[in-house]
């Protein structure tokens, strides 16, 4: 992937995966196709927390309030939805442009904080299976760290 960080570098990685793995691989095509189809996707959600101030967010309780209330709620829509067939996605590029998307929208920037972009439509097809999990005994902690 051009622009990734190194993976010995300061950079913050975005994923404890290596970008060299076929995981990956098969997520940065996933993420390509989105891309290159976003325009045709039917519904395009934006959840969004108010706030009185941007600055709620600049405290590590501020954050916990704040994404605790909403990323929930969206992740219950998203699985009601695919219980009526659609399908839909967590994605957070457009937040790079934030200020941008607010204007173009008309969302109040200076008290509403975007928190994804989640495209939703009707899926193609049934076939889905349960993804492989990481073994969770290799980041759970009982009673230590």
């Amino acid at each position: 992937m051009t622009g990734a960080p190194d993976e010995h570098s300061s950079a913050p990685m975005p994923t404890r995966m290596s970008f060299a793995s076929s995981e990956w691989a098969r997520i940065r095509g996933s993420l390509g196709h989105l891309v290159q189809h976003l325009h045709e996707v039917p519904v395009l959600m934006i959840p969004v927390v108010r706030v009185a101030r941007r600055a709620e967010f600049n405290s590590t309780r501020g954050q916990a309030h704040n994404w605790g209330s909403v990323i929930p709620a969206t992740w219950s829509f998203m699985l009601a939805a695919r219980e009526r067939g659609l399908g839909t996605a967590w994605t957070v590029a457009h937040l790079t442009y934030e200020r941008e998307m607010a204007d173009l929208l008309g969302i109040p920037f200076n008290n509403t904080v975007q928190v994804a972009l989640t495209p939703m439509a009707y899926t193609i097809g049934t076939d889905f299976k349960p993804a492989p999990r990481a073994d969770g005994g290799s980041f759970s902690h009982w009673n230590h760290w």
